[in-house]
């Protein structure tokens, strides 16, 4: 009995070391391995989007593998396709998650999608780092395992109109925009915006996602007499709807597109139509500089290719998770990484723009919002953009 009691206390030790921690903080992690996951349209219409966010994190994590990786560890991103559908999306999730068992998840595209799974992954505790998507709700409240990066639609509207409104003189503003939760969200948002100034939403435009015929709501736009028209689209649907709304004789107005359309994927299928154009912008980078750092990252995987604006997003999604795997340690676990994401406080990427979190009791409703300002870009006449704004701050 003497014998049979230290064992026993021996075993109780070990049952309630191990029982107390959680059994999946470690999936995902191997000595030699960090599977991450992420979700994209590979197909469908928003296929060009997907594939460019796939090859930026690509490219980047080739890069970090190609250096060594993290504490020895090679980065093993699994990506599912699930073609911008949100029902495939949570099929798609809990894959990710249980079967492939991935230690975080990353950059998945579009807000449905997104608003989708972010329940599910939280109940999981995984990780989440950027969403590719700016439904305010995502990050608003704060939730523990969710870190936003790029503007939500909230913030991109209050700053479209003070753009509009400060710099371009807009007196009468009509917005055109997705019938769906990311497209209402930015409503609300410019109609307060507006609201606070004493100013009316002239024309409100809600357009359905499949729409290739605008002919109805241009109509409506030219009888409501706007010299500014805030276009809340994706690309192609952006294009196409501003290029209609040209050839019908809408020429004069101030067009300010939603920040997806900063590429110049826009100006190609908009044609001449693109010219003039304005797109609020959040990624800070130099396209028309050959030595720069996102450039070199991305030719070493894409040879001779330059990356979209797309692309760029994979790759600062990428470079933000790997700043965090490194400030997490050696002995990795998914409550460390989200500590280590704590501890951004104006940090600056070489690609990345300046990100602060925070811990929730904090930080509050700021703890997991990314980027908050914005910045105007023009198309030119040969397609490309130019800086026509400083950074606009609510």
């Amino acid at each position: 009995m003497k014998k049979i009691l230290p064992v026993l206390i021996i075993l109780l030790a070990v049952f309630f070391l191990f029982g107390q921690a959680n059994p999946g903080d470690t999936n995902g992690i191997t000595p030699n391995e960090i599977k991450v996951g992420s979700f994209q349209a590979l197909s469908g219409p928003l296929a060009s989007m997907g594939i460019s966010v796939k090859k930026g994190m690509d490219s980047y994590f080739n890069w970090i593998n190609s250096n060594g990786g993290i504490y020895g560890r090679k980065i093993n991103l699994i990506v599912s396709d699930d073609a911008f559908n949100p029902s495939n999306t949570v099929i798609e999730v809990k894959k990710l998650v249980e079967s492939d068992k991935v230690f975080a998840l990353m950059c998945g595209l579009g807000a449905p999608g997104n608003l989708a799974i972010m329940d599910y992954v939280e109940s999981q505790k995984v990780p989440y780092i950027y969403q590719a998507a700016g439904a305010g709700s995502l990050t608003i409240p704060p939730k523990r395992y969710i870190f936003g990066v790029q503007p939500n639609y909230t913030t991109e509207g209050a700053i479209a109109v003070k753009y509009l409104v400060e710099q371009k003189k807009a007196k009468r503003i009509a917005l055109v925009y997705r019938n769906a939760d990311d497209g209402k969200e930015e409503y609300a948002s410019v109609k307060k915006a507006l609201a606070e100034r004493k100013m009316p939403l002239v024309a409100e435009i809600p357009v359905e996602a499949s729409a290739t015929d605008f002919s109805t709501q241009i109509v409506k736009l030219m009888s409501s007499n706007v010299d500014s028209i805030i276009v809340m689209l994706f690309i192609p649907q952006s294009s196409n709807f501003v290029k209609q709304a040209k050839q019908l004789g809408l020429t004069s107005q101030n067009y300010l597109v939603s920040y997806a359309n900063a590429d110049p994927t826009f100006a190609a299928i908009a044609g001449p139509a693109a010219v003039g154009v304005e797109s609020l912008a959040w990624v800070s980078v130099d396209f028309a500089d050959p030595k720069a750092h996102f450039i070199e990252v991305y030719q070493a995987s894409f040879q001779s290719e330059i990356p979209n604006a797309y692309a760029v997003a994979g790759m600062i999604a990428a470079e933000i998770f790997t700043e965090g795997l490194k400030r997490a340690g050696k002995d990795l676990t998914r409550e460390k990484l989200i500590a280590a994401m704590e501890t951004f406080n104006g940090w600056v990427g070489k690609i990345s723009p300046q990100i602060t979190y925070g811990p929730i009791s904090v930080k509050k409703d700021q703890a997991r919002l990314g980027v908050v300002t914005m910045y105007v870009l023009k198309f030119k006449p040969d397609g490309t953009m130019e800086k026509v704004s400083d950074w606009i701050k609510l």
